[in-house]
């Protein structure tokens, strides 16, 4: 099954660069030339993988990068731009790029960056998919199940839980879990309101499984395991 990938670049000769580098037989690519057609395809299909310009006609990268992440927090974003400002490096971070490069760039450099991070998901979706045979998610019904049994868990209980299953690996700060239940439109949950999540979701999973789930890293947040 092929990647799928959106390029949203208003230069031609950049986006002729980036495809030539691109292996046809693992990726699916598709090319938006204005933020307008990229909004409508983000919108309506689903793509592993998007490379954004920021300075683009009609509607900015920031703006897509922000759309992006709203609908699907799956997929990838590389910021590939012009722009080579500090500044506007934090803002497209902390609106949840994964990468961003400058231009002048590699078209070589691009296509292993854009393998290597899909390739590192892809590990990731395996490690979850290792991490425990008594936890399953099912993702139309927003719902988790260990030993075949429902997770009874409220929209804010599920979204942690869905952001520590999904990235295994990774610890989660408070402030990290705080931001995402917001972004979700969720709430405004402080500290204090995410370590009680934490305490709620320890208690409903241990009334199912002997097993620890979620484990503290002190001093820094939570993450999921498996002993």
């Amino acid at each position: 099954m092929k990647y799928k990938i959106l390029i949203v670049e208003d230069e031609i000769e950049i986006v002729n660069l980036i495809r030539k580098r691109l292996d046809e037989q693992k990726y699916d690519v598709t090319v938006a030339y204005s933020g307008d057609e990229g909004l409508r395809l983000i919108q309506r299909e689903y793509f592993d993988l998007l490379s954004l310009d920021l300075m683009l006609p009609s509607v900015d990268g920031l703006t897509l990068c922000k759309a992006v992440r709203e609908k699907n927090k799956n997929s990838l974003i590389v910021i590939i731009s012009a722009l080579d400002l500090e500044e506007e490096k934090e803002k497209a971070y902390r609106l949840g790029a994964d990468d961003y490069i400058p231009k002048p760039f590699s078209p070589k450099f691009v296509a292993l960056k854009i393998n290597s991070l899909l390739q590192r998901r892809s590990e990731i979706k395996s490690d979850a998919m290792y991490l425990s045979q008594d936890i399953y998610q099912d993702c139309d019904l927003k719902r988790f199940y260990i030993k075949s049994n429902p997770l009874t868990l409220t929209p804010s209980e599920y979204t942690i839980l869905e952001c520590l299953y999904e990235t295994p690996k990774k610890v989660f700060s408070k402030e990290e879990l705080s931001q995402i239940l917001y972004n979700e439109d969720i709430g405004n949950i402080d500290r204090d309101g995410i370590g009680t999540h934490i305490y709620q979701l320890r208690k409903k999973i241990a009334m199912l499984t002997e097993q620890e789930m979620i484990k503290t890293v002190r001093g820094i947040g939570y993450t999921l395991y498996e002993d």
